[in-house]
C-alpha cells in the first residue's frame, strides 16, 4: 500500500525563558506587551514534516531501514516541542516501516505508541491511522476477523474526524481504512462487501488527487475481480492501476501492475499480449531495483517464451533468473531427469 498521512497539526507555544522567576513571568502574562511566539515551534514541526517526508521516499524505493531512520529524526523533533500528533504520525510511519520490513512485533509497538499519543492529542485522523497499522498487522499474521474489528473503528473515527475538517487527514486516513477494511473483507469472502470499500477509497483518493493509494484500490479490485473470474474487468482494473502508479512515478508499484496485467493475459490465453507486459514489469523492477517483481517476471517469462516458440529468449530469462537466484544464495534447481 502507499504513505500514510502526517496527522493535522494544532498551534501550540514553547514556554520564553524568563530569567526572573514566578515574578515575572506573571507579568508578562499580564503585560499586553509581553512577546509573542517565537514561531520556533512551527519550524520544528516543519522540520519533522521534511524528515518524515524524506522517509516516504525511502518507503517507496524499499528501502524501510533508511525510512525508519527518517521517521525517528521525525519523532524526536515533535518530541522536542511536545507535538503529540507529529509525534504518532511519526510512529504510525515507523510502523510501516517495520511491517513492510517483516518485522510484525516492532510494527505493533510503535502503532501502539502512536495510538496512544493520538489519544492524548484528541486527534481522531491519527487515531484512525494507528488503529489501521494494528489492523495490518494482524492481517499479516492472518488473522483477518481481528483485524476488520480494528478497521471498522478506524473508520469511524476517521468519518468523524473528516467533519469539518481543515486539512485533508482525516480524508486520507478514512480512505486508508476502507481501503484495508477492503482487504480483510474480501479474505473472509466476503467479496461484494470488499469491491464496495474500494470504490469508496477510490472516491476519496481521487477527490483527494492521492495517485499512489488509487493505484493500491484499482490493484487490490482488480485481485477481487480475478478471483471471480471476471478476468477482463480484472485486466481493466489492472491497466488503471498503472496508469494511476505512472502519475505517481512510483516505479515499484508500475512493476507490480504490469507484472498483474501480464499474468491476467496469460490467464486469458493472450500469450503475446502477456509476454509484452511481463517484459515491461521486468525493465520497471530492474529499473528500481525490485527484486521480488524482478523475480516474479523472470520465472513467468521463461516458460512463456518457450510456449510461443521463442526458445532463445527462454534461455536468456532462465540465465537471468539463475544468476539471480546466485545473487540471492538460493540453490541452483536440479537438472531436468532425461527422457
Amino acid at each position: 500500500m502507499s504513505a500514510l498521512a502526517r496527522a493535522a497539526r494544532r498551534p501550540g507555544l514553547r514556554p520564553a525563558r524568563l530569567a526572573s522567576g514566578l515574578a515575572a513571568l506573571v507579568l508578562a502574562a499580564g503585560c499586553s506587551s509581553a512577546p509573542k511566539s517565537t514561531g520556533v515551534v512551527y519550524a520544528v514541526r516543519d522540520k519533522a514534516a521534511e524528515l518524515a517526508k524524506l522517509g516516504d521516499g525511502f518507503m517507496g524505493t524499499g528501502q524501510y531501514e533508511s525510512a525508519r531512520r527518517y521517521y525517528d529524526e521525525a519523532l524526536r523533533a515533535s518530541n522536542s516541542v511536545d507535538d503529540l500528533e507529529g509525534g504518532a504520525a511519526a510512529l504510525a510511519s515507523m510502523g510501516r516501516a517495520y511491517l513492510a520490513g517483516g518485522m510484525p512485533a516492532e510494527a505493533r509497538s510503535a502503532f501502539e505508541l502512536s495510538l496512544e499519543r493520538a489519544v492524548l492529542a484528541g486527534a481522531g485522523s491519527a487515531q484512525s491511522t494507528a488503529l489501521a497499522g494494528l489492523g495490518e498487522v494482524l492481517v499479516a499474521e492472518g488473522d483477518h476477523a481481528g483485524a476488520l474489528e480494528l478497521f471498522a473503528r478506524a473508520v469511524a473515527l476517521a468519518e468523524a474526524a473528516l467533519k469539518g475538517a481543515k486539512t485533508e487527514a482525516p480524508s486520507r486516513a478514512l480512505a486508508v481504512a476502507v481501503h484495508d477494511r477492503a482487504v480483510a473483507q474480501a479474505a473472509l469472502g466476503l467479496r461484494a462487501e470488499a469491491l464496495a470499500s474500494l470504490a469508496r477509497a477510490e472516491e476519496l483518493n481521487l477527490k483527494g488527487k492521492r495517485s499512489s493509494e488509487l493505484a493500491a484500490n484499482r490493484y487490490v479490485r482488480a485481485s477481487i475481480l480475478a478471483s471471480e473470474g471476471r478476468l477482463e474487468e480484472a485486466l481493466a482494473s489492472a491497466l488503471s492501476a498503472l496508469e494511476a502508479d505512472k502519475a505517481a512515478e512510483n516505479g515499484r508499484g508500475v512493476a507490480g501492475d504490469l507484472g498483474a496485467a501480464g499474468r491476467l493475459c496469460e490467464r486469458l490465453g493472450r500469450g503475446p499480449e502477456a509476454l509484452g507486459y511481463w517484459k515491461r514489469s521486468l525493465d520497471a523492477a530492474l529499473a528500481v531495483d525490485h527484486a521480488k517483481a524482478a523475480r516474479a517476471a523472470l520465472e513467468a517469462l521463461g516458460p512463456l517464451a518457450a510456449s510461443l516458440g521463442r526458445e532463445a529468449e527462454a534461455a536468456r530469462y532462465a540465465a537471468l533468473l539463475a544468476k539471480l537466484d546466485a545473487a540471492e544464495g538460493r540453490p541452483a534447481p536440479a537438472p531436468a531427469a532425461a527422457p
